[in-house]
């Protein structure tokens, strides 16, 4: 018979080595617990480092491209992820610079970034009169527009000079009605013409273009040089003119040698300055083209020019010396004709030029016989306020010019007028989305203009007030007769909103475009390409300085760039590694924005700065995630955004990595012993040049420092293709 004995030790021992091993298995999870935020730390920290190496050598070999590649040239280079995914951000991206032009003067920009249709300036310096705005339409598939005006029968385009250009040729769409009419493909020196019915018609073109409307066969135009500075002043051009007879009339305030080319042949001629006070220098010639062709003009000094096609007829506005329609000081053509000078202010205004004058009543016009018997050279007129100033061929103005604005003193306002004893029409056109326009000589108090279309209204001997009552501003062109020759621009450009303000904060401004604040990104990139809103931007300030009201002050340049991001996860999600405008960037650890690798810029010897800026876009069937990836870059164009002196420049950059670069390019104040004894006082910096920061609290913009001297600025950006495509084994 068989007995059972409870071995009480052995039970003891049992439960004893239950409870050692929960104890162990516990402590092992609580040591899991801390564990896997330090291992998946080590891992974030690996993937980090592993792919900055890869995005590091991407950015030298894309900076190296947009700075010494010619359009045509690639770069291609393999991603290979470890556990992340690559994207592009098109949303949270974006930089900028501003440079001044005028020395004692200061110039910032804020909320430019948000895709919304207001932003704040800073100029505490004058009365700040107007900013314009221009769309510089970077990145792929995002075509230039040019709207035909209704009284235009012909045009004469070619392609716009830059820095480099495509090497195929450029596609040019003509619309009829919305729809593709015809398609041409230019090289560069191509010219096309076309002529157009009494329907709507555009142009789409993949770069800009110069542009030439015409009414018959003859007109004269003031032609904006291809390398214009913000005074609108330039030294030169690229003409694409029709066969027959040219007439060429440039004046300066300087010596200046004329240069021409084309299929004519070409010449070089010296245009000796006059001794004379309040005199400059004339130049004319006169050229018989047997075909269509390009002409290229270039001089020494800056200068304007005036062109005749089929004889020395028609009308054109004659800008001042700052680039205004209104101003104080103008050189004018000296082509045999009259001035039609016109002043919209509300008091007299009285003009002189050398050996006499008059003066203008207020709201009132005034033509004169010019230029001035027995003188050889350009007289300067001024006056003692703004007015404007039109050449004509005759008493009566017959053809085509702009009406300039007198809420903003440029082609484009809320306000305008005209007072002249003539017959003639005039057309507007919205410089936004939608205008509503209360014109004075019209029984119905509104009238709606719609983007892309223009509305015409005939004038007989009235003066007559246009007054923009909401939405956006408008241009203007009077037109009148068989003749007219207009120098366009597309329909981003010089988008013009009055200021009228002197303050020492910040002043909001609306730009005339829609807000696309909170739209999706679809969205956002379908208003880019029908030109609904700006893809990229420059912005002119202009000012008072001394009695002149519309002096170029500033000029700013945003661009809206795209950021190749490869995203994974350490301890936290949301971490990063980006290549944005010619930066390394990363959040990398817990949202810590890093500049791995800083955005290359080079400054000296002396108070000089140039920069390239790398632009990069994806192309629309780029491949996207974790696999192993192949990136081929292209160049496309290289442009010159400025070349000039300047007296301050600023550079800025979107959040979340903004101060970081603008902390990051500064490291050389280390050295420097008067940052060391005066922090923040950059009028006592005497042993340093270079970045640096801001003084305001939280900025994202950082100073070019020369300890006060004018700065030899140069400003390029490169515009880069990028397309994407899976590595299969």
């Amino acid at each position: 018979m068989m007995k059972l004995q409870r071995d009480e030790e052995a039970v003891s021992a049992a439960v004893a080595t239950v409870l050692l091993f929960g104890g162990v298995i516990s402590i092992i999870s609580l040591m899991m617990l801390t564990m896997i935020p330090i291992i998946e730390e080590l891992e974030g920290s690996v993937e980090r480092h592993d792919m900055s190496a890869q995005m590091v050598q991407f950015n030298q070999q894309t900076t190296t491209l947009s700075e010494q590649g010619m359009p045509g040239d690639v770069v291609t280079q393999e991603f290979v992820p470890v556990d992340g995914s690559l994207s592009w951000d098109m949303m949270r991206s974006g930089m900028w610079y501003s440079s001044t032009w005028e020395e004692g003067h200061s110039f910032r920009i804020r909320d430019v970034l948000d895709n919304d249709d207001m932003l704040k300036i800073r100029h505490k310096e004058s009365e700040s009169s107007s900013a314009c705005f221009s769309d510089l339409r970077l990145g792929p598939d995002r075509p230039y527009h040019y709207t035909v005006p209704d009284w235009s029968e012909h045009v004469v385009l070619t392609t716009k000079p830059g820095l480099s250009f495509p090497l195929g040729p450029i596609e040019i769409d003509l619309l009829r009605n919305g729809v593709v009419h015809e398609t041409a493909k230019l090289f560069v020196d191509d010219v096309q013409q076309w002529s157009f019915d009494e329907e709507e018609w555009s142009i789409q073109s993949s770069q800009e273009l110069v542009v030439h409307w015409m009414r018959g066969d003859r007109g004269t135009t003031e032609v904006r040089p291809t390398d214009a500075g913000a005074d609108g002043l330039g030294r030169s051009w690229a003409l694409p003119l029709p066969a027959g007879t040219v007439d060429l009339n440039i004046v300066s305030n300087e010596l200046m040698m004329v240069s021409g080319n084309g299929d004519f042949g070409d010449f070089t001629e010296v245009a000796l300055a006059s001794d004379l006070l309040n005199v400059g220098t004339k130049w004319n010639k006169t050229i018989e083209l047997n075909t269509p062709q390009v002409v290229h003009i270039t001089t020494t000094t800056d200068a304007q020019l005036m062109l005749s096609v089929g004889g020395v007829e028609g009308a054109t506005t004659w800008k001042s010396q700052t680039g205004s329609i209104h101003g104080t000081s103008f050189t004018p053509p000296t082509m045999e004709g009259h001035l039609l000078l016109s002043n919209p202010n509300d008091e007299g205004s009285t003009v002189t030029w050398r050996g006499s004058g008059i003066t203008i009543d207020a709201m009132s016009s005034y033509s004169i016989a010019w230029p001035p018997g027995e003188l050889d050279g350009a007289s300067t007129l001024q006056s003692s306020i703004p007015i404007s100033v039109t050449w004509t061929h005759s008493n009566e103005p017959t053809g085509v010019y702009e009406l300039g604005a007198i809420d903003t003193g440029m082609e484009s306002g809320m306000q305008m007028h005209v007072n002249n004893s003539n017959e003639f029409n005039i057309e507007f056109r919205s410089n936004g989305q939608q205008s509503i326009v209360n014109v004075s000589t019209l029984v119905t108090n509104e009238t709606i203009v719609e983007s892309g279309n223009s509305v015409s209204i005939p004038v007989s001997n009235q003066e007559t007030f246009i007054n923009t009552t909401e939405g956006h501003g408008v241009y203007a062109l009077v037109e009148h007769g068989s003749i007219g020759l207009f120098h366009g621009h597309h329909d981003g450009a010089r988008r013009c909103v009055s200021i009228g303000i002197t303050a020492s904060g910040w002043i909001d401004l609306k730009m005339p475009w829609t807000s696309m604040g909170g739209r999706s990104i679809v969205d956002l990139q379908t208003a880019w390409q029908d030109g609904d809103y700006p893809a990229s931007l420059q912005i002119d300030l202009y000012g008072l300085v001394v009695e002149e009201p519309y002096t170029p002050i500033a000029s700013a340049w945003v661009m809206q760039v795209s950021r190749f991001v490869y995203d994974f996860e350490s301890s936290v999600t949301g971490m990063e590694v980006a290549v944005s405008g010619g930066a390394v960037l990363t959040n990398h650890p817990e949202y810590n924005p890093t500049v791995i690798a800083a955005p290359a810029d080079r400054g000296g010897p002396g108070p000089r700065f140039a920069a390239t800026i790398p632009a990069l876009h994806p192309s629309s069937d780029s491949s996207y995630g974790g696999g192993t990836l192949s990136m081929e870059v292209t160049l496309t164009k290289r442009t010159s955004l400025a070349s000039d002196v300047a007296y301050e420049v600023r550079r800025g950059w979107a959040e979340p990595y903004g101060s970081a670069i603008a902390q990051s390019s500064t490291g050389g104040l280390d050295a420097s012993e008067d940052w060391t004894v005066y922090p923040g006082r950059l009028d006592l910096l005497s042993d340093y040049v270079g970045w640096v920061p801001d003084p305001g609290f939280g900025t994202v913009e950082s100073v070019w420092h020369t300890a006060g001297e004018p700065i030899q600025f140069s400003l390029q950006i490169s515009s880069l293709d990028a397309h994407i495509s899976e590595v299969i084994a």
